[in-house]
């Protein structure tokens, strides 16, 4: 099954990666993935340049998305196989656009009131600017060690610098996702703080259509937890490397995949969907 490695999430500097969209699409294929997704956050502005890219090396590459939910802790779907033309997409993606920048600008200025003026030091190309780009320019100014300290002085609940925008609900995203010919796939469950059987079975009951059972992060224990539920529910069973490029070192592009007849039948029923 070696030549039916895939990955289903992937992230490009559109984002919060370090790569383009071509360079994703790249360095999958250098790495033997045969099926790539680019799932950036909130933003399919990187989508067509990566299918172009695949079109042009030989990788087949789905147009996805990884959609931020409203809920009472971290929880993202990304959308696999999108139509990125549909308007109802669009339109929610706009929003969603709308709704991170003013909540930056809110920040910006939480931070310059306490003595950090960051804006001017967010390092990156005119795309959009994320949570990890501010950690970043807290790094800059000398007041954080490393990012994740940033987050933990500076953006976490409770500090000076936290706020949090205005999410879709799980059912809105799921919703699009369907009305854009898409397929809700849960990201990451191993970062599931809630219970995970009762979480993944209403979002089921909600329309959800897979799960990311298999990642980086993810223990032997928990792979088998998603892997039965996913089985019990009817739900795919995916696999994601949530490649970052440099700003997630040691996370390669189809580390996630395993030889493993779910992941085969995956591989087979994504291909099978292209091809019709």
């Amino acid at each position: 099954m070696e030549e039916n490695r895939f990955d289903l999430h992937s992230h490009s500097l559109v984002s919060d990666g370090t790569y383009t969209p071509t360079e994703v699409v790249e360095t999958a294929a250098a790495a033997g993935v045969r099926l790539l997704a680019l799932t950036d956050h909130d933003n399919i502005g990187g989508v067509a340049e990566a299918v172009e890219a695949g079109n042009r090396i030989g990788l087949p590459v789905l147009p996805a998305v990884e959609m931020d939910n409203e809920w009472r802790h971290e929880l993202h779907i990304i959308g696999l196989d999108i139509d990125p033309n549909n308007p109802t997409l669009l339109k929610c993606l706009e929003i969603a656009r709308e709704r991170r920048e003013k909540r930056n600008h809110i920040i910006y200025a939480k931070l310059k009131d306490a003595g950090y003026d960051v804006e001017e030091r967010i390092n990156r190309p005119a795309t959009r600017t994320t949570k990890l780009h501010i950690a970043q320019a807290l790094v800059g100014l000398g007041v954080a060690a490393d990012v994740k300290d940033a987050f933990a002085k500076f953006l976490r609940p409770g500090q000076i610098g936290h706020y949090t925008e205005k999410r879709f609900s799980p059912k809105q995203v799921i919703d699009m996702i369907h009305i854009a010919d898409g397929l809700p796939i849960l990201a990451h469950p191993c970062h599931i703080r809630d219970n995970p059987h009762a979480l993944v079975r209403e979002l089921t009951d909600l329309g959800l259509l897979g799960i990311e059972a298999y990642y980086p992060s993810s223990s032997q224990r928990q792979t088998e937890m998603f892997v039965s539920l996913a089985h019990q529910l009817g739900l795919m069973i995916t696999c994601g490397s949530d490649f970052h490029g440099a700003n997630r070192p040691g996370v390669m592009l189809g580390c996630s995949w395993r030889p493993v007849a779910d992941l085969e039948q995956t591989y087979e029923t994504l291909v099978r969907r292209m091809n019709s």
